[in-house]
């Protein structure tokens, strides 16, 4: 599947962050709905059914783990790939991500080019 035709649901809090991410992204063409928090994400789930969903760990309202376990306890977005990304960064943080149930793990700052080629790597 070409990059352009992803759509992917980035969930980020922290204003600087969504817009880089935002901004990778559509330099690839890809299109990308943006959530502030978990919750925001899952309502965006009741309409769209995306290529992946990137979120942010610590949020408000619902944070990324809890985000996680609500997409993989529904059976209509349980297959859909969630990427966790945190500015928090230690080998822990990043295994403890991806035994939950994390599809990969970046932390932040994102490199944009290793970013994009690693989400392909995905589909």
């Amino acid at each position: 599947m070409a990059e352009r035709e992803w759509q992917i649901i980035v969930v980020e809090d922290e204003f600087d962050s969504e817009q880089l991410i935002y901004k990778i992204l559509t330099y690839h063409g890809i299109n990308v709905l943006m959530a502030r928090n978990g919750k925001e994400c899952l309502s965006l789930l009741d309409r769209v059914h995306p290529t992946f969903i990137v979120t942010d760990l610590a949020m408000p309202v619902m944070d990324g783990w809890e985000t996680l376990s609500a997409i993989r306890a529904n059976p209509q977005t349980e297959k859909i790939p969630v990427v966790a990304m945190t500015a928090y960064h230690s080998s822990d943080v990043a295994e403890q991500a991806l035994n939950a149930g994390f599809d990969a793990f970046f932390t932040k700052p994102i490199s944009a080019r290793y970013f994009v080629e690693s989400l392909a790597k995905l589909i």
